[in-house]
């Protein structure tokens, strides 16, 4: 199971948090994951009392004071403890409902140890943990297991995890329950141990608290986790995330799922996956199993957070010097201000964009190219919680920085092929959730100058042909499929939510069949809006380029008639040759073509024109 080098590893990094804590408890085991059972001898050099909980508890005057060494069995066929607290009320939406788990839910043993002297505890406890049994062994994602209080998480005043108190005080207030809480009275101090390849990576204490909004109501709660200082480290140093090449996090996130979590999972970190390439501010993310406690908690998205430590990634200035802020039907800055943006938007009903000069003072103040792609995504994502909601934007507070979107929330994402997202976005009479009116008012003044509505209309095709291609789209619904799947069924066995393996695998055909759909259904939901922005009439748009499976070829619009192409490559030989209308979709298959560069001519009458392609 654990290598000779990495139990050495594994036990001097238990041993080091110990003596962090000045502690004199020593366990004969490593943390970690063991087929059989195991003898577990605990030892001090002190005078004191050893007592000990084999259930993250803290010890208490009352625990049981270790006299011999303990066999540890896998817990799992153990009453189900803490994994049958109701989450939410049952008077939540069945399609939300907390669910009672389906059998045994796998449990790791956690020993918490701790000495006495007399009734009185000398310093913190220490503890270790153990995943004990084939069941937990054959476990392939990371674990994330965090032990803490647990009547600070599930107890009924002061449990942030459940309905409690807050419920029964008001139930009939929106979305009640102990969840919905903030403040440092509502974060909790935690224990988190790391586990790559079954192997401890990281263990240290940590700031727990329930993050997001509506999803508190989930019957899984997301998470946030903040490394302090004064806890012992002032940030989690590991490569959570490959496609990153920094390796320090001040803050974590473990995502539910948000509303996709009775249905996927998977939705925002499938967005967010797509648009890692297009120069986007977007959250990394990694598919992790959760342990609270010792007890299974299913799949979470381990992502980074949104905050000035992440932003200052992005910028060259000091960590406080930054502006951000999100939208959730009204401004809602986390540091610095909104007041400039707010600003920009209350000036636009009295801006006349079609005028040069005053969308140039506009585009001076926003990334053009950055909200564009944004706004893409959402139009394309044919969700409804936005444009008045689930927005954020920052800038650094330095001459000349340019307001730009973050990636985010896309839950409610890849449901309906057919949404008219053009619709949504234009809206000029909305005035409550999920689009009033000053929240549209942007693009809607953008594209009345004609530069920028022609840019974002060639930026649309190109991410539909490229960003979005169904075949893009459907490649990284199955690759991401594919590491949730081997761990889907225990996930739904411990939580009911989706209602069972197969309708994962159907929800999962269903995003494929959006994928299918969705990016000529935007194509036309636009041309439908805006049918009067034509691209240069001598304009050819040959898309993508380099290309490796085939081109797509968009004439002039007012173009009629046929036009002649042919192809030649890099020794003039003539490879194809034919003609196109602007009556259909043209397309130029080349994926049986030699790697290299070809010269495309096409002819027409009044027109000609000469392009280089790269055959990748």
């Amino acid at each position: 199971m654990l290598g000779l080098r990495n139990l050495l590893s594994i036990f001097l990094l238990s041993s080091w948090c110990y003596s962090l804590h000045g502690q004199s408890v020593h366990f004969s085991q490593p943390s970690g994951f063991y087929l059989d059972s195991l003898l577990l001898q605990l030892s001090t050099e002190t005078p004191y009392t050893i007592r000990y909980t084999l259930d993250a508890s803290e010890p208490t005057a009352s625990s049981t004071p270790y006299a011999a060494p303990l066999w540890l069995h896998d817990r799992s066929p153990q009453p189900n403890g803490i994994a049958e607290v109701p989450t939410n009320p049952a008077s939540m939406a069945e399609e939300f409902r907390w669910r009672m788990p389906q059998g045994q839910v796998p449990k790791a043993v956690v020993v918490r140890a701790a000495l006495f002297e007399g009734d009185d505890r000398v310093g913190q406890s220490v503890a270790a943990e153990y995943f004990i049994g084939a069941g937990l062994d054959s476990i392939g994602m990371p674990i994330l297991s965090i032990w803490a209080d647990s009547a600070g998480l599930f107890g009924y005043e002061q449990g942030i995890y459940v309905p409690g108190k807050d419920y029964d005080q008001q139930p009939f207030v929106w979305q009640p329950g102990n969840y919905y809480n903030e403040g440092p009275e509502w974060e909790r101090e935690a224990t988190l141990s790391y586990y790559e390849a079954q192997e401890l990576a990281l263990q240290q204490p940590f700031e727990l608290k329930i993050h997001g909004g509506g999803s508190r109501m989930m019957p899984c709660k997301s998470l946030r986790l903040s490394a302090k200082e004064g806890l012992g480290a002032s940030r989690f140093e590991h490569p959570f995330f490959p496609d990153r090449d920094y390796t320090d996090f001040k803050r974590l996130v473990l995502r539910n799922g948000g509303q996709d979590f009775s249905r996927t999972l998977m939705a925002d970190v499938l967005m967010q996956s797509l648009l890692a390439p297009t120069g986007l501010e977007y959250q990394s993310a990694r598919q992790v199993v959760v342990f609270i406690n010792g007890v299974y908690w299913g799949i979470h998205n381990l992502v980074e957070r949104y905050d000035k430590y992440y932003l200052q990634h992005y910028h060259t200035g000091d960590l406080e010097a930054v502006d951000h802020f999100e939208i959730v039907m009204g401004y809602w800055p986390s540091e610095g201000s909104s007041s400039d943006f707010e600003a920009l938007i209350a000036s636009l009903p009295f801006a006349d964009l079609s005028d040069a000069a005053q969308y140039t003072a506009i585009a001076q103040q926003i990334d053009i190219q950055n909200f564009m792609n944004h706004h893409i995504s959402k139009v394309y994502g044919g969700g409804d919680d936005w444009s008045g909601n689930n927005e954020e934007l920052w800038r650094p507070q330095q001459p000349g920085a340019r307001w730009r979107w973050l990636v985010n929330d896309y839950d409610d994402a890849f449901i309906n092929p057919e949404k008219n997202g053009y619709g949504h976005a234009t809206r000029s009479d909305g005035v409550n959730w999920p689009n009033p009116e000053w929240s549209t008012r942007l693009f809607r003044s953008l594209m009345q100058q004609p530069s920028f509505a022609k840019q974002y209309k060639r930026v649309l095709r190109q991410h539909l042909d490229t960003t979005y291609h169904p075949n893009r789209v459907q490649r990284a619904i199955d690759s991401l499929a594919a590491i949730y799947r081997p761990e889907m069924e225990r996930h739904v066995r411990r939580w009911g939510h989706p209602a069972s393996l197969a309708q994962w695998e159907a929800n999962i055909a269903q995003l494929k069949a959006f994928a299918a759909q969705r990016a000529e259904r935007v194509w036309q939901n636009f041309n439908e809006y805006f049918p009067d922005i034509y691209l240069p009439p001598n304009e050819v748009l040959v898309r993508p380029n380099p290309v490796s499976e085939a081109l797509l070829v968009d004439l002039p619009e007012n173009m009629s008639g046929e036009l002649a192409y042919s192809v030649f490559n890099a020794n003039g030989q003539l490879v194809q040759y034919g003609t196109w209308t602007n009556e259909a979709q043209n397309e130029l298959v080349v994926r049986d073509w030699p790697v290299g560069m070809y010269v495309l001519r096409m002819v027409a009458p009044g027109f000609s024109l000469v392009q280089r392609l790269i055959k990748k």
